[in-house]
């Protein structure tokens, strides 16, 4: 009798191990400030979007995360008519302006400090290289980073 409850307990406590070993791993980093303490830019290419969503993106305003927090402020604002490949008659292609639609490349400082190797938006990192969805106020585009840098 004494040995169902040795190994009962012995049980609960690897499956309570089990489940904090697991939270763990799930659990996406928070990139604490002691780790860095350093403020990152990071610069977004949202390509291909309607115009009248590239006038709402303004220097001065802030880039939300999923959850409404303010994560980033924007430095910059570049708006360029988007690039699309036609062919011409002989088969070649060459890349034109589109008529419409605009590309939009805007830097933005983090407003707190973070590790600037993995900074948290949300649910994703921001990591050069990787596609992410920015908010602002009115707006909402999907854009790709292009750049990662440390701030002094």
């Amino acid at each position: 009798m004494k040995n169902k409850w040795v190994v009962g307990a012995v049980l609960i406590v690897v499956i309570m191990a089990v489940i904090v070993v697991a939270f763990k791993l799930t659990r996406p980093a928070s990139g604490s400030a002691e780790l860095s303490g350093k403020r990152i830019e990071a610069v977004f290419l949202a390509y291909e979007i309607r115009p009248e969503t590239a006038n709402q993106i303004r220097v001065g305003s802030a880039l939300f995360d999923e959850n409404g927090r303010k994560c980033f402020t924007i430095t910059d604002v570049n708006v360029q008519p988007a690039q699309e490949t036609a062919y011409n008659s002989e088969g070649a292609a060459i890349v034109t302006p589109h008529p419409v639609l605009k590309d939009v490349t805007i830097t933005a400082q983090s407003m707190d400090r973070k590790v600037s190797w993995a900074y948290i938006y949300g649910r994703d990192k921001i990591l050069a290289g990787a596609n992410v969805a920015i908010y602002g106020d009115l707006w909402k585009v999907w854009t790709r980073i292009l750049t990662v840098t440390e701030l002094p």
